[in-house]
């Protein structure tokens, strides 16, 4: 390695290694002010917009309801099947900031209680609320004899705590809507799961796709599923979700946290593994689940037919990845470490975690831990670049190191998974861009391995000089595929983008 290269590299050795760094207190893991998150409040409504015949008041400026409203896509009542949008706001100006909004508040929710008539009704507080000290909670229990729906106060002032905490926060308050079990439900529910962690509300995203697939392999088994919870589930099905057999936990830290909540408060049991990327993480998911259920003779015949379904085009397409080397963009952690696990054990390439910043080994230790503990320890490369000013998962300064690294470069041995609009110069999988199909499961599994094998095999094809120009424009060395127009970033192709005359199209079948 040379001086150049070497003086780049701020860590690389083992997930392990960095873990206890960060431990010790040997390596920064603070977020640079560039490096921004979402606030606790963003987190909060994202969970919350998931239930369904609910509203969320934002207290505060109009501009807080219409952040989260767009950036979560939650302004089309179309992909939620409501009548309505699941936001609105309190609307409060200059004279509220001094005065108080608290008249504004009880407008607000005798307005939407009337024209709406929701199950419930979510009062979020903004900073703005937060600072001035309008007494919500007062508010509520006065108006309560008056309103027909359910009003529940959520206090999540985008100050008072990482964007973590308002996913946490949540969780915990909607576990106030649930029913202690008893014997008649526990009954009904005997062959029923909750999948739990579930936070993309009625987006047209991982609800349709993902989760979908979950339900139809727990269906398949001979099971039915409760609730998701908080993606896309009711207030009935919130109530009865305890006497469920089992919670599913969706994300092995999100889900992980409400499921250990209830586990206290009603005692039902927690399945949590890591992502079900790959048919090894989906069968640990599936035998967990039946496990609570008493059918793992059921389980064992579904996962039989599920690998009979896809063997022949699975065993023949994964020779071909078998010993490539793979790069994944580490600035999802949860994500990054589920890929890896999948790599990894399914498929057996040597896997590389790149831009997996150490603030991530705080933020995400369950996902860690519980990596760790099944005997799988990736590598992982961090250059100064992820620590430089600006966006760390799409600097220019980060492709040129990562280049520098790899040195010279066989595009028939080497697949990044990442943004479809980063390091063009390398055969690349963007797992993101598919909208239309399950990631999860074994339907998932061979579609990303034919999404890998497609990759490599049109390498020679190098990426247009376009979609170099989006990704860095000229005189500009910071970029994000954010920075896109939304209808742009929905166009985004499926899985693989090339150039010639297919440019824009995916190569698979």
């Amino acid at each position: 390695m040379s001086n150049s290269i070497d003086n780049s590299i701020e860590f690389y050795g083992k997930l392990s290694e960095l873990y206890d760094l960060a431990k010790q207190g040997k390596i920064k893991t603070n977020l640079q002010g560039s490096h921004t998150r979402p606030c606790k409040f963003w987190t909060a409504t994202k969970v919350l917009s998931g239930i369904k015949n609910s509203v969320i008041i934002t207290h505060g400026p109009s501009g807080c309801a219409y952040g989260v409203k767009h950036s979560y896509k939650l302004t089309n009542s179309r992909n939620s099947g409501s009548k309505y949008e699941p936001v609105v706001s309190s609307n409060i100006g200059e004279k509220n900031v001094i005065y108080g909004g608290e008249k504004e508040l009880i407008g607000a929710i005798r307005e939407v209680d009337k024209k709406y008539e929701p199950d419930i009704i979510f009062v979020a507080t903004s900073c703005a609320t937060g600072i001035i000290g309008d007494n919500v909670d007062e508010i509520i229990n006065n108006l309560k004899k008056d309103i027909k729906a359910e009003v529940m106060s959520i206090h999540c002032e985008g100050f008072s705590g990482e964007y973590r905490s308002g996913f946490d926060l949540v969780f915990k308050q909607i576990v106030k809507f649930m029913d202690p079990p008893n014997a008649e439900l526990k009954k009904e529910l005997s062959k029923s799961v909750n999948i739990v962690g579930g936070k993309m509300g009625p987006e047209r995203t991982e609800v349709d796709t993902d989760v979908k697939e979950l339900i139809r392999l727990i269906e398949d088994m001979g099971a039915k599923v409760n609730a998701v919870i908080a993606g896309n589930c009711s207030l009935s099905e919130l109530r009865k979700a305890p006497s469920a057999a089992v919670n599913c936990a969706l994300c092995s830290d999100i889900g992980y946290a409400i499921g250990k909540e209830m586990q206290t408060e009603f005692d039902i049991p927690l399945n949590s593994t890591i992502l079900p990327y790959g048919k090894s993480a989906t069968e640990k998911w599936i035998k967990g689940a039946a496990k609570y259920l008493d059918m793992e003779a059921e389980a064992e015949a579904l996962m039989e037919r599920e690998y009979n379904s896809i063997k022949k085009e699975y065993e023949e397409t994964k020779k071909h990845l078998e010993g490539k080397m793979a790069i994944i963009e580490g600035h999802d952690a949860v994500k990054s470490l589920s890929i890896a696990h999948m790599l990894d054990r399914d498929f057996g390439m040597n896997v590389v975690i790149y831009n997996f910043h150490p603030w991530s080994t705080e933020a995400r230790e369950t996902s860690i831990d519980y990596l760790l503990e099944t005997g799988l320890d990736p590598k992982i490369l961090i250059t100064k670049g992820t620590l430089a000013f600006g966006k760390y998962e799409s600097m220019k300064q980060t492709e040129e190191e990562l280049l520098a690294f790899i040195g010279e470069l066989d595009s028939k041995s080497v697949v990044y998974f990442g943004s479809s609009l980063s390091f063009p110069s390398i055969p690349l999988v963007d797992l993101n861009a598919i909208l239309n199909r399950p990631r999860f499961g074994y339907r998932g599994a061979l579609k990303v391995a034919k999404c890998i094998k497609t990759a490599l095999d049109y390498s020679f094809r190098p990426r247009s000089f376009l979609s170099k120009r989006l990704v860095f424009p000229k005189g500009s060395g910071l970029v994000s595929a954010q920075s896109l127009t939304s209808k742009l970033g929905q166009d985004l192709p499926d899985c693989t983008v090339y150039a010639h005359r297919r440019r824009g199209k995916c190569m698979m079948s």
